[in-house]
Protein backbone atom coordinates (compact mmCIF):
# COMPACT_ATOMS: atom_id res chain seq x y z
CA UNK A 1 0.00 0.00 0.00
CA UNK A 2 1.10 3.52 -0.48
CA UNK A 3 2.82 5.18 2.40
CA UNK A 4 1.11 8.54 3.80
CA UNK A 5 2.89 10.96 4.97
CA UNK A 6 4.47 11.23 8.72
CA UNK A 7 4.97 7.80 8.77
CA UNK A 8 8.29 5.98 9.54
CA UNK A 9 9.95 5.22 6.05
CA UNK A 10 12.44 2.57 7.68
CA UNK A 11 11.59 -0.09 10.73
CA UNK A 12 14.46 -2.01 12.13
CA UNK A 13 13.12 -5.37 13.96
CA UNK A 14 15.80 -6.77 16.37
CA UNK A 15 15.75 -10.41 17.33
CA UNK A 16 17.59 -12.39 19.79
CA UNK A 17 16.61 -15.73 21.67
CA UNK A 18 14.22 -17.57 20.53
CA UNK A 19 11.13 -14.55 20.61
CA UNK A 20 9.52 -13.80 17.86
CA UNK A 21 7.52 -10.29 18.62
CA UNK A 22 10.21 -7.87 17.14
CA UNK A 23 9.90 -9.54 13.96
CA UNK A 24 6.28 -10.08 13.75
CA UNK A 25 5.66 -6.48 15.47
CA UNK A 26 7.86 -4.97 12.52
CA UNK A 27 5.97 -7.15 9.81
CA UNK A 28 2.71 -5.66 10.69
CA UNK A 29 3.48 -2.08 10.99
CA UNK A 30 6.06 -1.96 7.85
CA UNK A 31 2.69 -4.34 6.05
CA UNK A 32 0.22 -1.06 7.75
CA UNK A 33 2.07 1.94 7.32
CA UNK A 34 3.67 0.70 3.62
CA UNK A 35 7.54 0.83 5.14
CA UNK A 36 10.13 -0.88 4.54
CA UNK A 37 11.76 -2.90 7.17
CA UNK A 38 14.99 -4.46 7.75
CA UNK A 39 15.55 -7.00 10.40
CA UNK A 40 18.33 -8.85 11.74
CA UNK A 41 19.20 -11.28 14.65
CA UNK A 42 22.22 -10.33 16.83
CA UNK A 43 24.31 -12.90 18.81
CA UNK A 44 24.05 -12.66 22.68
CA UNK A 45 27.42 -11.22 23.16
CA UNK A 46 25.90 -8.10 21.23
CA UNK A 47 23.56 -7.53 24.05
CA UNK A 48 25.26 -8.15 27.26
CA UNK A 49 28.67 -6.57 26.38
CA UNK A 50 30.63 -9.84 27.06
CA UNK A 51 32.96 -11.11 24.18
CA UNK A 52 33.64 -14.66 23.56
CA UNK A 53 37.26 -15.93 23.58
CA UNK A 54 38.70 -15.34 20.17
CA UNK A 55 39.15 -19.18 19.37
CA UNK A 56 35.81 -20.22 19.87
CA UNK A 57 34.01 -16.89 17.69
CA UNK A 58 36.07 -18.19 14.91
CA UNK A 59 34.80 -21.74 15.68
CA UNK A 60 31.54 -20.64 15.58
CA UNK A 61 31.65 -18.02 12.80
CA UNK A 62 30.54 -20.48 9.93
CA UNK A 63 27.55 -21.63 11.98
CA UNK A 64 26.44 -17.96 12.18
CA UNK A 65 26.87 -17.87 8.53
CA UNK A 66 24.67 -20.96 7.79
CA UNK A 67 22.23 -19.51 10.23
CA UNK A 68 22.20 -16.46 8.66
CA UNK A 69 21.45 -17.66 5.44
CA UNK A 70 18.06 -19.68 7.27
CA UNK A 71 17.19 -16.93 9.14
CA UNK A 72 16.80 -14.56 5.86
CA UNK A 73 15.20 -17.32 4.21
CA UNK A 74 12.59 -17.88 7.13
CA UNK A 75 12.15 -13.93 7.05
CA UNK A 76 11.49 -13.62 3.83
CA UNK A 77 8.92 -15.87 4.03
CA UNK A 78 7.57 -14.56 7.30
CA UNK A 79 7.50 -11.18 5.91
CA UNK A 80 5.74 -11.84 2.64
CA UNK A 81 2.95 -13.89 4.46
CA UNK A 82 2.62 -10.83 6.47
CA UNK A 83 1.99 -8.08 3.86
CA UNK A 84 5.66 -6.19 4.24
CA UNK A 85 6.56 -5.96 0.73
CA UNK A 86 9.85 -4.17 1.20
CA UNK A 87 11.80 -6.26 3.79
CA UNK A 88 15.42 -7.07 4.08
CA UNK A 89 17.91 -9.32 6.21
CA UNK A 90 20.62 -7.72 7.71
CA UNK A 91 23.64 -9.51 9.03
CA UNK A 92 24.57 -8.25 12.18
CA UNK A 93 27.88 -9.22 14.08
CA UNK A 94 28.28 -6.05 16.05
CA UNK A 95 27.65 -4.63 19.48
CA UNK A 96 24.16 -3.75 20.10
CA UNK A 97 25.26 0.00 20.43
CA UNK A 98 27.37 -0.20 17.70
CA UNK A 99 24.86 -1.41 15.38
CA UNK A 100 22.00 0.95 16.17
CA UNK A 101 24.74 3.90 15.76
CA UNK A 102 25.36 2.38 12.06
CA UNK A 103 21.86 1.34 11.22
CA UNK A 104 20.03 4.44 13.25
CA UNK A 105 21.44 6.92 10.57
CA UNK A 106 19.27 5.88 7.83
CA UNK A 107 16.31 3.84 10.16
CA UNK A 108 13.21 5.81 11.67
CA UNK A 109 12.49 3.21 14.40
CA UNK A 110 13.63 0.31 16.07
CA UNK A 111 11.75 -2.83 17.40
CA UNK A 112 13.16 -4.76 20.33
CA UNK A 113 11.80 -7.41 22.73
CA UNK A 114 12.37 -7.03 26.05
CA UNK A 115 13.73 -10.41 27.04
CA UNK A 116 16.63 -9.69 24.46
CA UNK A 117 18.11 -7.71 27.10
CA UNK A 118 20.40 -9.62 29.29
CA UNK A 119 23.32 -9.93 31.51
CA UNK A 120 25.03 -8.36 34.66
CA UNK A 121 23.60 -4.93 33.86
CA UNK A 122 21.25 -5.22 30.49
CA UNK A 123 19.66 -1.47 30.84
CA UNK A 124 23.23 -0.05 30.77
CA UNK A 125 24.06 -1.45 27.64
CA UNK A 126 20.55 -0.37 26.09
CA UNK A 127 21.29 3.14 27.47
CA UNK A 128 24.18 3.20 25.65
CA UNK A 129 22.75 1.79 22.64
CA UNK A 130 19.27 4.12 22.95
CA UNK A 131 21.65 7.47 23.04
CA UNK A 132 24.03 6.96 20.30
CA UNK A 133 21.24 6.26 17.87
CA UNK A 134 18.96 8.26 18.54
CA UNK A 135 15.97 6.40 16.67
CA UNK A 136 13.00 5.72 18.59
CA UNK A 137 13.00 2.69 20.21
CA UNK A 138 9.69 0.21 20.81
CA UNK A 139 10.60 -1.84 23.84
CA UNK A 140 8.06 -5.03 23.48
CA UNK A 141 7.52 -6.81 26.78
CA UNK A 142 8.52 -10.19 27.59
CA UNK A 143 5.41 -12.00 27.14
CA UNK A 144 4.13 -9.69 24.32
CA UNK A 145 3.50 -12.75 22.16
CA UNK A 146 2.59 -12.67 18.78
CA UNK A 147 1.33 -8.50 18.38
CA UNK A 148 -0.12 -5.95 15.63
CA UNK A 149 1.58 -3.47 16.53
CA UNK A 150 -1.62 -1.91 17.57
CA UNK A 151 -2.25 0.04 20.78
CA UNK A 152 -5.75 1.19 21.92
CA UNK A 153 -4.94 2.48 25.20
CA UNK A 154 -2.03 5.09 24.88
CA UNK A 155 -0.20 6.44 28.00
CA UNK A 156 2.70 9.44 27.51
CA UNK A 157 4.82 9.92 30.70
CA UNK A 158 5.27 13.62 30.21
CA UNK A 159 7.78 15.75 32.54
CA UNK A 160 8.39 18.77 30.43
CA UNK A 161 11.39 17.84 29.03
CA UNK A 162 12.86 18.02 25.30
CA UNK A 163 13.35 13.87 26.03
CA UNK A 164 9.53 13.43 26.45
CA UNK A 165 8.97 16.44 23.61
CA UNK A 166 10.85 13.94 21.27
CA UNK A 167 8.74 10.93 22.20
CA UNK A 168 5.76 12.72 21.86
CA UNK A 169 6.47 13.55 18.16
CA UNK A 170 8.29 9.72 17.37
CA UNK A 171 5.04 8.66 18.87
CA UNK A 172 2.24 9.97 16.32
CA UNK A 173 1.70 7.13 14.24
CA UNK A 174 0.70 5.20 17.38
CA UNK A 175 -1.27 7.98 18.76
CA UNK A 176 -3.37 8.69 15.68
CA UNK A 177 -4.22 4.78 15.97
CA UNK A 178 -5.06 4.89 19.23
CA UNK A 179 -8.81 4.58 20.87
CA UNK A 180 -7.81 6.42 23.68
CA UNK A 181 -4.18 8.86 24.99
CA UNK A 182 -4.00 9.67 28.40
CA UNK A 183 -1.36 12.86 29.23
CA UNK A 184 0.52 11.21 32.54
CA UNK A 185 1.85 14.71 33.62
CA UNK A 186 4.42 15.12 36.63
CA UNK A 187 5.38 18.63 35.42
CA UNK A 188 2.27 20.74 36.27
CA UNK A 189 2.84 19.19 39.90
CA UNK A 190 6.44 21.06 39.59
CA UNK A 191 7.13 24.16 40.80
CA UNK A 192 6.30 27.30 37.97
CA UNK A 193 9.53 29.43 36.96
CA UNK A 194 9.97 31.49 34.85
CA UNK A 195 10.01 29.91 31.50
CA UNK A 196 6.28 28.81 31.86
CA UNK A 197 5.86 31.82 29.58
CA UNK A 198 8.11 31.54 26.86
CA UNK A 199 6.99 31.23 23.57
CA UNK A 200 9.31 28.26 23.32
CA UNK A 201 7.14 26.65 26.24
CA UNK A 202 5.79 23.20 24.54
CA UNK A 203 2.45 22.34 25.18
CA UNK A 204 1.95 18.69 24.48
CA UNK A 205 -1.90 18.88 24.73
CA UNK A 206 -2.21 21.49 22.13
CA UNK A 207 0.39 19.71 19.92
CA UNK A 208 -1.76 16.82 20.30
CA UNK A 209 -5.05 18.48 19.33
CA UNK A 210 -3.08 20.07 16.09
CA UNK A 211 -2.08 16.70 14.90
CA UNK A 212 -6.24 16.01 15.64
CA UNK A 213 -5.41 13.63 18.96
CA UNK A 214 -7.47 14.31 21.86
CA UNK A 215 -5.89 13.46 24.96
CA UNK A 216 -6.83 14.15 28.30
CA UNK A 217 -4.46 14.80 31.15
CA UNK A 218 -3.61 12.98 34.12
CA UNK A 219 -1.21 15.15 37.07
CA UNK A 220 0.74 12.75 39.12
CA UNK A 221 2.02 14.15 42.28
CA UNK A 222 5.05 11.97 42.85
CA UNK A 223 9.04 13.00 43.76
CA UNK A 224 10.87 12.36 41.29
CA UNK A 225 12.84 9.51 43.19
CA UNK A 226 9.32 7.49 42.54
CA UNK A 227 8.34 8.89 38.98
CA UNK A 228 8.40 5.19 37.44
CA UNK A 229 6.37 3.63 40.23
CA UNK A 230 4.17 6.22 39.58
CA UNK A 231 4.41 5.57 35.65
CA UNK A 232 3.67 1.57 36.15
CA UNK A 233 0.75 2.29 38.63
CA UNK A 234 -1.20 4.61 36.21
CA UNK A 235 -0.77 2.36 32.92
CA UNK A 236 -2.01 -0.34 34.89
CA UNK A 237 -4.98 1.39 36.68
CA UNK A 238 -5.68 2.81 33.22
CA UNK A 239 -5.27 -0.74 31.40
CA UNK A 240 -3.03 0.98 28.91
CA UNK A 241 -1.18 -1.09 26.32
CA UNK A 242 1.48 1.34 25.37
CA UNK A 243 3.55 3.70 27.27
CA UNK A 244 5.68 6.75 25.64
CA UNK A 245 8.36 8.51 27.44
CA UNK A 246 11.75 9.75 27.42
CA UNK A 247 14.88 8.43 27.61
CA UNK A 248 16.16 9.74 30.50
CA UNK A 249 19.82 9.89 31.17
CA UNK A 250 21.88 11.13 33.53
CA UNK A 251 25.41 13.33 33.00
CA UNK A 252 28.23 11.78 31.18
CA UNK A 253 29.81 11.90 34.52
CA UNK A 254 27.81 9.70 36.21
CA UNK A 255 28.13 6.06 36.57
CA UNK A 256 25.19 4.99 34.77
CA UNK A 257 23.86 6.46 31.64
CA UNK A 258 20.17 5.75 32.50
CA UNK A 259 17.81 7.88 34.92
CA UNK A 260 16.11 5.79 37.42
CA UNK A 261 12.53 6.28 36.46
CA UNK A 262 13.84 4.60 32.95
CA UNK A 263 15.50 1.88 34.30
CA UNK A 264 12.66 0.80 36.31
CA UNK A 265 9.83 1.34 33.86
CA UNK A 266 12.90 -1.08 31.50
CA UNK A 267 13.00 -3.33 34.35
CA UNK A 268 9.53 -3.85 35.61
CA UNK A 269 6.72 -2.37 32.56
CA UNK A 270 4.10 -5.20 31.73
CA UNK A 271 3.36 -2.99 28.37
CA UNK A 272 5.30 -2.09 25.51
CA UNK A 273 7.39 1.11 25.57
CA UNK A 274 8.33 3.94 23.37
CA UNK A 275 11.47 5.47 24.43
CA UNK A 276 13.34 8.26 22.53
CA UNK A 277 16.08 10.11 24.19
Amino acid sequence: MPRSQGLPADLLAVRQGVSHAALLTGIALAARWGSRLSACRLPAEALTGVHEPTVLALLERSDNTASDRADATAFTRLAEAGGATHAQWLSCRGQLADTLHRLGAWHDLVILDRDSLTGDDPFEHFGQALLGCRMPCLLLPADSGERDGQFARVAIGWNGSIEATRAIHAALPFLHAAEHVTLLDGASALPDDDADESPLRFDPLAYLARHGIAAHRRVLRTPASHAGEALLEATVQDRTDLLVMGGYSHSPVRERVLGGATRHVLGHAPLAVLMRH
